[in-house]
């Protein structure tokens, strides 16, 4: 079953940072793509937010 998180800029931080990934964008950015992040733009209320998705598959069944 596939599922998927979707994560905040903020939210992806501060799980790099318990991680001791270095406060910067772009070791945050590295970080979340090597952890199987991706980013995609969402736009709400005239405004457009990254927001990093991060998918789950849990349990698929290859043999069929």
């Amino acid at each position: 079953m596939k599922d998927c998180q979707e994560l905040t800029y903020e939210q992806v931080r501060e799980l790099a940072l318990a991680q001791y990934v270095d406060d910067n964008k772009i070791s945050i950015g590295v970080w979340s793509k090597h952890n199987g992040y991706f980013k995609r733009k969402r736009q709400k209320d005239n405004r457009v937010y990254t927001v990093y998705i991060k998918m789950n598959y849990d349990k698929i069944d290859y043999d069929k």
